[in-house]
């Protein structure tokens, strides 16, 4: 057992790069193909302008920057904490406008008969525990505390506590 552990403990580094580089990555594309895929550019378009956000075409093209450039940064383990606020604040914003939207308000059953019920809170919180937003969330936060461990750009400045 304790050479599982140990094992596993070995390895923490590598899958935290691993986790590191695969959201950097994610982040990248994702503001890559809306900065330059016209169907994205189309979505993100319309989705900024329906939460109604001043200035929608500055505003997507900006986030869509922002998700491309600090995702590249992330990916490559530079300014790595910085990186992870601005990806940050991109999911808080997106989550708090418009994927809370998504999660129902009531539970409708198989057999609509049966009835309508009430969204009870901890359902509700199985709903937000499933949005992709939450899980990057909380690796963002724990790529904000970390920083670049291992493989990036800023492991030589990295300070050992």
């Amino acid at each position: 057992m304790k050479t599982t552990i140990s094992s596993f403990e070995k390895n923490s580094n590598t899958i935290y790069i691993i986790c590191r580089i695969l959201i950097g990555l994610f982040f990248f594309i994702a503001g890559f193909n809306k900065l330059f895929h016209p169907i994205f550019q189309g979505y993100m378009f319309n989705t900024i302008s329906s939460i109604g956000f001043p200035f929608p075409a500055f505003t997507a093209h900006f986030t869509a920057f922002c998700e491309c450039v600090f995702g590249l940064f992330l990916m490559l383990g530079f300014w790595t904490r910085i990186s992870s606020v601005v990806l940050i604040i991109i999911i808080l914003v997106a989550l708090l406008t418009h994927d809370l939207n998504s999660i129902p308000k009531e539970l409708i059953p198989i057999k609509p008969e049966t009835g309508v019920y009430e969204m009870d809170p901890f359902t509700w919180l199985s709903y937000f525990l499933y949005l992709p937003q939450t899980l990057y969330f909380l690796f963002l936060t724990l790529f904000l505390f970390r920083g670049c461990v291992g493989f990036g750009i800023d492991t030589s400045k990295k300070i050992n506590a």
